[in-house]
């Protein structure tokens, strides 16, 4: 198929993005990779009446400052894999970019257009709310700064409004070590995936200082498990029991079932997942490779 009839523009500034995505309202859509979607365009899911090409603009780079790293909305998936701000602050975050799509996909994505796309399958997504991300949205009006979390409305729904672009990706910095990790299981490589897992474990050498989870592929966005969470603050890294958090996780998760998977199926992959992603982090963490 083909996408109705667009009219195309260069944004050649930022502020001149925001002014053509003011102009042109509901009927304008940012186009970055285009990876996510051309694709609804084709299908005629999407109909945007112009697209705002800001490729050029000066959103793609992965700076640091005291507390957080700030990722531009135009940073492409592959820079991760070598970055070493990346490897250093957000080892899950690396993890999870090799599962992404495939490498054309990985050559062209941004992390802009992979959240405002707001697949409940997807990697970033996921990473974002795991790492308690603030998502910066820019206007002709102004800036301002949105939780993950809030930012994610539901499957394919974001909070992004008519004339706002995503600019920038905030992330905190751990306090002290820390290790992360994620898994998930696709039908084939770079499929979307039928349930995911990621855990960031800070710790002190001996005990969990925070830990903190996503579960993807389960509900409409990625959610956190803030129980199990709380409960592991104070442990001894020896104390967590992989097997025991998998199962709990099995039995809190409530997934939907769709043509890929039953609903009986995801939780207990969602819970095996768990249980891996776990015993991986509380392994790194205490020096066992």
């Amino acid at each position: 198929m083909r996408p109705t009839e667009f009219a195309y523009h260069r944004a050649e500034t930022i502020e001149h993005a925001l002014a053509l995505l003011a102009e042109h309202g509901e009927d304008g859509r940012p186009i970055s990779g285009g990876q996510s979607l051309v694709p609804m365009m084709n299908l005629r899911l999407a109909r945007p009446a112009h697209l705002v090409d800001v490729n050029h603009l000066d959103m793609a780079r992965i700076e640091e400052d005291a507390d957080t790293i700030r990722i531009g909305a135009l940073v492409r998936h592959e820079t991760y894999l070598t970055h070493p701000l990346i490897a250093r602050h957000l080892p899950a975050m690396l993890e999870a970019v090799h599962w992404i799509g495939h490498p054309t996909i990985r050559r062209n994505g941004s992390i802009g257009g992979s959240l405002c796309h707001a697949d409940p399958t997807a990697e970033l997504a996921a990473m974002a709310v795991l790492h308690d991300a603030r998502i910066v949205l820019a206007s002709t009006g102004g800036r301002r700064e949105v939780a993950a979390v809030d930012f994610l409305k539901g499957a394919y729904v974001t909070d992004v409004q008519p004339g706002e672009l995503l600019v920038e990706v905030i992330f905190p910095k751990p306090t002290g070590p820390h290790v992360g990790t994620f898994d998930e299981v696709g039908e084939r490589l770079g499929d979307f995936a039928i349930g995911s897992f990621g855990v960031r474990l800070e710790h002190d050498g001996t005990r969990v200082r925070r830990l903190a989870t996503v579960c993807g592929g389960a509900r409409m966005v990625p959610i956190r498990m803030t129980e199990l969470e709380a409960g592991a603050a104070g442990q001894p890294l020896s104390a967590l029991d992989p097997v025991a958090f998998g199962q709990k996780v099995t039995a809190m998760v409530s997934p939907s079932g769709d043509f890929r998977a039953s609903a009986e199926y995801r939780r207990n992959l969602i819970g095996e997942l768990a249980s891996r992603t776990l015993q991986r982090a509380r392994d790194q963490a205490m020096g066992m490779k």
